[in-house]
């Protein structure tokens, strides 16, 4: 340990890690929601409207995407946390 410098914060590691663990199961729900999309085509012989097919299944890409977007984002501030607990160093 450098003179002016203090250990590394444990609350904040803690919340770090807490935090990228939060955006990493975001990301696994994100995974499962994406290997249903298949449930949404219709089956073989049914009478379909597809532009009301299309709608939904835009809608639910552009879900998909956000909430992979939000989830990554979740779990890279996490990560930022954590860093900058292992780095904290005193203002003097």
């Amino acid at each position: 340990m450098t003179e002016g410098g203090r250990g590394p914060d444990w609350v904040g590691r803690g919340i770090g890690l807490a935090v990228f663990a939060l955006g990493i199961a975001l990301l696994v729900v994100v995974f499962i929601w994406t290997n249903q999309l298949a449930q949404l085509a219709p089956e073989p012989g049914q009478k379909q409207d597809w532009t009301a097919w299309a709608v939904k299944f835009g809608l639910r890409i552009a879900t998909l995407f956000i909430s992979g977007l939000v989830g990554s984002w979740i779990a890279g501030r996490g990560a930022q946390l954590y860093a900058a607990a292992n780095r904290a160093l005193s203002g003097d």
